[in-house]
């Protein structure tokens, strides 16, 4: 059962705007009472915040403790019932309390989606709640994303995109969000094609190529992805990524790419450690 869970985890019959919806969208199901809530107390808070760039603040400092289990466990049963309202507003109680907005989005949101995969491998969650929970929480990056990374001048460009046959995509949101908030161009597209990158690649001038992937026996496809990618591209010290929570530094070093990584601070302090460097 547990080689089989990021396949059967796959999703690939769910429609592709039920992960993408955009928080513009998510916001009009919203009762009005929570809406003014959202607008009118949370974001200015979170704003104010963690206003600070994440340059020169890697990490938050919180006034409470990290989400307990418990805490994460509740988000995720939140997030299975599909409750998108109830969901935001477990997290503003944790905002109330102190909890910065970086953490919810790393280790509670982050937490909420490992906890789902697990009790799916352990047979715990049915298809149907695990696609309701993950599709939560993608909403609920999408709704905090722009408090988490206001807009600021763009720096470079970054393009993320899940490996080959990888269907697991909520991760990848997360250190798009990451990045914008360290000043980074995002261009993030579940459902990119070869010919869709390459076009990227030629036309643009891609800093860094960002590939996620949940499991390393999904980087068959990989090894060649990194190398027609750096072929074509017009960026000749374009940085390669691989992202995702398994161990994918053996697979880093069989297709060349630059880093490998479970950690969205790590993508940022790259990027900044390479612009420091004499090319």
């Amino acid at each position: 059962m547990a080689e089989g869970v990021h396949t059967r985890l796959g999703l690939a019959d769910v429609p592709l705007d039920f992960w993408r919806e955009p928080a513009r969208r998510a916001a009009r199901r919203l009762p009005p009472d929570v809406m003014t809530v959202l607008e009118a107390e949370i974001i200015p808070r979170l704003r104010l915040a963690h206003q600070d760039d994440l340059r020169r603040t890697p990490a938050c400092t919180d006034d409470r403790p990290p989400p307990t289990r418990e805490e994460i466990s509740q988000l995720a049963r939140i997030a299975v019932r599909h409750d998108l309202s109830a969901a935001l507003a477990f997290v503003e109680t944790l905002c109330r309390q102190g909890l910065s907005l970086e953490v919810v989005l790393l280790e509670l949101v982050a937490g909420a989606a490992r906890l789902l995969g697990q009790e799916w491998k352990e047979d715990f969650r049915s298809f149907t709640e695990v696609s309701a929970g993950l599709g939560t929480l993608q909403q609920l990056v999408h709704i905090f994303g722009p408090s988490f990374a206001p807009a600021v001048p763009d720096r470079g460009l970054v393009v993320l995109m899940p490996a080959p046959r990888e269907q697991h995509t909520l991760g990848m949101f997360l250190v798009g969000e990451f990045l914008r908030r360290a000043g980074w161009g995002v261009h993030i597209d579940p459902a990119m094609s070869q010919s869709d990158l390459q076009e990227l690649l030629e036309s643009r001038n891609v800093v860094m190529l960002g590939i996620s992937l949940s499991t390393s026996a999904l980087g068959g496809g990989v090894p060649r992805l990194v190398a027609r990618a750096r072929r074509v591209s017009r960026n000749p010290r374009l940085a390669v990524v691989i992202g995702g929570s398994a161990d994918l530094r053996s697979l880093a070093s069989d297709c060349g790419a630059t880093l490998a990584t479970s950690n969205p601070r790590d993508a940022v302090l790259f990027l900044e450690n390479r612009l420091t460097t004499p090319s």
